[in-house]
């Protein structure tokens, strides 16, 4: 149920400034502890000057909600579908102002995110943080979502640990496919995947328990011929697929 007397819309272009001022207090309140000043700034730069916050609206593929009370964004959510063998809807970042946490407005903006997105056919919803935001897991956590994995990501020269949370709406499993190489056997995950200019990139492992990462497989073209290129966005060199790095990825910052 929405909170009384609270309005929850798409956001506009000339939101960007108040949706700055609400993620950055947010990301203030979750990671001054663990993530420095200066890149807590850039982040806010990257994701939310009026360029990219426009940007973002004009991309279909993008779902970009606020929460207003009284006139003022107090929350704002953003995702993106990423489409595959299943349609998966990512979550990039959920805001609340933290003066009004506890008080349901980051559980009606994920609500009204999931049914935006269930509606567009996705199978799975996808939700990221840092284990050092242990609140931030513990609110996917309350809402159904399942922990399904972790990575190491560099930030500001500091490893941290990213955890991914996931919510599947058919029931069934995601499973591993065999993919072999000229020179080995590897196992691309096809539930874990970025999305590119020309389709997605998923991630491949050299086992099936997912505990030793090779990197990425190109799914325009099945190439491993995968890295950052000068300008630091993920590349194919065969097919030329791209895309800029996310969250808090080393080369994004």
């Amino acid at each position: 149920m929405v909170t009384i007397n609270m309005e929850l819309r798409p956001a506009a272009a000339t939101d960007h400034e108040v949706i700055q001022e609400v993620a950055k207090a947010s990301l203030d309140a979750s990671y001054s502890h663990a993530v420095d000043a200066e890149i807590r700034e850039q982040a806010l730069e990257t994701w939310y000057d009026a360029d990219t916050v426009a940007d973002q609206l004009d991309d279909d593929a993008t779902e970009f909600l606020v929460a207003i009370e009284d006139g003022t964004v107090v929350g704002v959510v953003h995702g993106e579908l990423i489409e595959g063998p299943d349609l998966v809807g990512r979550i990039d970042w959920l805001h609340v102002d933290p003066e009004r946490r506890g008080e349901g407005v980051g559980s009606d903006l994920l609500a009204r995110l999931e049914r935006r997105l269930r509606e567009r056919g996705v199978d799975v919803i996808e939700g990221r943080v840092l284990a050092a935001n242990t609140a931030g897991g513990d609110f996917y956590e309350s809402k159904s979502f399942t922990e399904a994995g972790e990575r190491t990501v560099e930030i500001g020269g500091r490893e941290f640990t990213e955890r991914r949370y996931r919510k599947r709406y058919d029931g069934e499993n995601a499973t591993l496919t065999s993919f072999e190489t000229d020179t080995e056997q590897l196992y691309v995950a096809t539930d874990e995947r970025e999305r590119g200019s020309k389709g997605p990139f998923y991630i491949a492992y050299t086992d099936t328990e997912r505990n030793s990462r090779y990197g990425y497989v190109c799914g325009p073209c099945n190439s491993t011929n995968v890295g950052m290129n000068p300008m630091g966005r993920l590349e194919c060199s065969d097919c030329g697929n791209a895309r800029k790095p996310t969250r808090w990825d080393a080369a994004y910052l």
